[in-house]
């Protein structure tokens, strides 16, 4: 029986155990539905026992489910180090990135070359989001590790913080509009406005109120790209942190740095220790040189001319 037994069907029992239901495994894996079923009902069979039982919606272990939890998971570990001993320095395996849209069009895709050129035996999935739902797929073991605004709370030690780089907090403007100062263009015209729940929203909550500038609001969204749109449209203004912005073409913007680097979006890598730590951390390494490779945001300078 141990002979027969596959390991991914262990690996299938403990997502299940963690996430509550075959449904929420499955998307977990990128598995279907009926293969994870498939793949516990045959751990069942070769084990003689039921593993899960249904609790109102959720799915539960069993007594012998529970049982075999830890000695699972030490299997899985100990096969996870085999591959690691016989990589000989090659990465390989799949790893599961969350990122947020700015750095999924800035920072991802020269970090995702690197990696391909020295790693192409990783499998690397990207899901996009925002900072607060990344964050809560990292810590339900969706995600192996999240490209993300620095979180304003600490950390728990099972997850690992990795600064890449600062953004400079910026006001930006249509081209034409008259002003010198971020104060002179907010009085000029309506702020369109970060969400302010958002965790980039809360620095532009807190330069506003400390600065004390002038706002009167038209739109609040946390889309930081539409909001470039609308205002390279001639909508108004908007605070944001300068990922490299680009307007669309033919609809030049001004920007203009706030506040002297106090609120400056970190944007870095959570990383979940354990199995996947050493392909995260390649991740990490290629992130930081990718920002060595883009250029620096240049205050006061007119984009899209």
């Amino acid at each position: 029986m141990a002979a027969a037994m596959n390991t991914r069907f262990l690996a299938t029992l403990c997502a299940v155990a963690e996430a509550g239901s075959l449904a929420a495994a499955a998307r977990r894996l990128g598995l279907a539905h009926a293969t994870v079923a498939e793949q516990v009902a045959a751990l069942e069979r070769e084990l003689g026992a039921p593993l899960l039982t249904r609790r109102g919606r959720s799915l539960v272990l069993t007594e012998a489910g529970q049982a075999i939890l830890e000695p699972a998971a030490e299997i899985l570990a100990r096969v996870e180090a085999l591959r690691a001993r016989v990589q000989l320095g090659e990465l390989r395996g799949q790893l599961r990135v969350g990122s947020i849209s700015t750095a999924l069009i800035s920072l991802m895709p020269p970090a995702l070359r690197r990696m391909a050129e020295r790693h192409p035996r990783m499998e690397i999935k990207v899901l996009p989001g925002t900072s607060a739902l990344l964050y809560r797929m990292l810590e339900a073991g969706e995600l192996d590790c999240a490209l993300i605004v620095e979180p304003h709370f600490s950390l728990p030690k099972s997850l690992d913080w990795h600064p890449v780089r600062r953004e400079p907090m910026t006001l930006i403007a249509p081209a034409g509009m008259p002003g010198t100062t971020a104060a002179e263009l907010l009085a000029a015209a309506p702020l369109i406005r970060m969400d302010r729940a958002a965790w980039s929203g809360r620095l532009v909550n807190r330069a506003l109120r400390d600065l004390e500038l002038p706002v009167r609001e038209l739109f609040e969204l946390d889309a930081q790209e539409a909001i470039v749109i609308l205002v390279a449209q001639g909508l108004g203004v908007s605070l944001l942190p300068d990922w490299g912005i680009k307007p669309p073409a033919g609809q030049p913007i001004r920007r203009i740095a706030v506040g002297d680097g106090a609120y400056d979006r970190v944007v870095g890598l959570v990383l979940a220790r354990g199995l996947r730590e050493k392909l995260a951390r390649s991740l990490a390494s290629a992130l930081e040189e990718a920002v060595g490779g883009l250029p620096a945001a240049a205050a006061q300078a007119p984009m899209g001319a």
